[in-house]
């Protein structure tokens, strides 16, 4: 009996060796493996054939954006004078003009970024802001509502003690419960007037709003030229609006501007422009208005820097060497 028992652990220990040698060889078959170990996930990102790292452009390949931004940059004369044929041009010639293009997109564009920095700038400052406003309501409204449960519970405790004497007459309880309701009440209205948030004076601190709406402005939020001139030049989509109206329609749209002609119209915008005034006082509402404004303010400027490097990619080194 013994002899059969060691007999049958030898040969189960021979089958599994049998199984590993198999495994190791590659004798077990490819769909036994592959219900074994998991299918490995491939990843869905595209893949395209290598380009030139900076491909040149053609003035006849313009959008009318970039053709519109050049005219108003007073560049374009120069980029025609420079393709074109006809023009009898020395190198040195084609070099100085090819050299003032440059310049005139490089400092553009250090415009536009400046108007990006700033905007992040007043940003990061109203958010602060806005979040010291939002930490005080949400403490007020914590309050509140501490406050108005322990005085229901109070007095509708008292009423109810009051109500088990027989000896007591049945008016100071019920007294106590309407009290209790009253005190509710006047707790409820007062935290939906706590949620709206604090208001606090505006700071006086002009922003990049200011000179778009004719207020007071400084050297850090004044406009540069280049950058005035993309803003008020053609909005894409629109033959009559310029890209700044543009902004001051959504702007409307989105009520965060009041409508023209209203009765806070004015107030409204010298709140989100920064002029200085003690008697208006800007809300929880008002600075998420005024940070939503300026960000679309920083947006427009960075979709310049586009349009500025499909420019530079114009002026290409080739232009030196054109045949007359």
């Amino acid at each position: 009996m013994v002899f059969r028992v060691e007999i049958s652990q030898f040969l189960r220990q021979c089958s599994v060796c049998v199984s590993v040698t198999a495994i190791v060889f590659g004798a077990v078959s490819p769909a036994v493996l592959a219900s074994t170990n998991p299918p490995v996930e491939r990843s869905q990102l595209a893949d395209r054939a290598r380009r030139p790292l900076f491909s040149s452009v053609k003035v006849v390949d313009l959008s009318q954006d970039n053709l519109e931004l050049a005219e108003q940059l007073e560049v374009m004369p120069m980029i025609r004078q420079l393709y074109d044929s006809s023009n009898t041009l020395t190198q040195s010639q084609r070099a100085f003009l090819r050299e003032k293009v440059l310049e005139t997109i490089l400092e553009s564009y250090f415009d536009a970024v400046t108007v990006q920095a700033e905007a992040e700038r007043e940003q990061g400052r109203l958010e602060a802001r806005r979040q010291t406003l939002s930490a005080k309501r949400d403490r007020a409204v914590e309050v509140n509502n501490a406050t108005n449960f322990f005085a229901s519970g109070t007095l509708n405790t008292v009423g109810s003690i009051l109500g088990f004497s027989a000896k007591t007459p049945p008016f100071p309880g019920n007294l106590n419960q309407m009290l209790s309701g009253v005190v509710a009440s006047g707790m409820s209205l007062y935290s939906l007037r706590q949620a709206s948030g604090g208001k606090t004076p505006g700071e006086g601190v002009p922003t990049v709003l200011a000179e778009l709406f004719g207020r007071p402005s400084d050297e850090q939020t004044e406009y540069p030229e280049s950058v005035w001139r993309f803003f008020h030049g053609r909005a894409p989509g629109s033959a009559t609006l310029t890209r700044v109206q543009m902004l001051e329609e959504k702007w409307i749209r989105k009520k965060e501007l009041e409508p023209h002609g209203s009765a806070r119209e004015q107030q409204k915008i010298d709140l989100v422009c920064g002029v200085a005034t003690e008697r208006k006082v800007m809300s929880i509402d008002d600075i998420t208005d005024q940070i939503n404004m300026i960000t679309d303010v920083s947006t427009v400027a960075g979709l310049m820097t586009h349009h500025l490097r499909d420019l530079m990619r114009l002026v290409d080194t080739d232009v030196l060497h054109l045949d007359p």
